[in-house]
């Protein structure tokens, strides 16, 4: 068991709550985690790299000079690789860089994710925080008073609250997800993890692998 802070609406200390930290597994699986942090960093990339090959070069099929007779080397089209402005040999092309993730493997490295920041005393919970309107400065007091706000933030949610999510998209280097939409890299990139009181309860029965990235 272990303790986490919990602080009210305006980010004062409130209390201290326990929590068995071990419905995320008994250790951090860091190899399982690394593989499906290295898959989820591959298919956010765009493959869009490209180069010429020999077809995509403009210019004539001519040779430059004769194949013989002139002293020179034999040479082919000015579109060669080997030429000035020529194509590129091999050169890289649009592609898809996707793994396909095993739901279990995302799964365990979401524990192991969670497991770890609640170890390392990096989650905190927030309790009676709403907005029944968009209100970026009441998110940021609390962030601030509750000593939040000198990096990065995964705030998690219960369910969907648009009002709380307009709040928190222009706080710098924050994120906002209801814990179902969870997932191992959001949750280890960022420093801390603060949780609203009822999206904490809903962890406490574990969460379902997030949406793959």
């Amino acid at each position: 068991m272990i303790e986490v802070q919990v602080y009210d609406a305006e980010g004062k200390e409130k209390e201290k709550i326990s929590f068995d930290e071990t419905v995320f597994g008994d250790k951090v699986k860091t190899r399982t985690l690394r593989e499906v942090l290295i898959a989820y960093e591959a298919n956010r990339r765009q493959g869009n790299a490209d180069s010429k090959n020999l077809s995509d070069v403009s210019g004539s099929n001519k040779k430059p000079w004769r194949q013989k007779g002139t002293g020179r080397a034999r040479t082919g089209q000015k579109r060669a690789p080997h030429r000035h402005k020529g194509s590129v040999a091999h050169g890289p092309h649009p592609r898809s860089y996707r793994v396909r993730i095993p739901a279990k493997m995302k799964k365990l490295a979401l524990n192991s994710a969670l497991l770890a920041k609640f170890r390392a005393g990096d989650v905190a919970v927030v309790d009676g925080l709403s907005f029944d309107k968009p209100r970026t400065a009441k998110l940021t007091k609390m962030l601030r008073g509750a000593g939040l706000d000198g990096g990065s933030v995964l705030l998690g949610l219960d369910k969907e609250d648009r009002n709380f999510y307009l709040s928190a998209r222009n706080i710098p280097r924050s994120l906002i997800r209801p814990v179902s939409q969870f997932n191992a890299l959001e949750v280890s990139r960022q420093r801390r993890v603060l949780l609203t009181r009822e999206a904490f309860e809903a962890l406490k029965n574990g969460v379902n692998a997030g949406k793959e990235s």
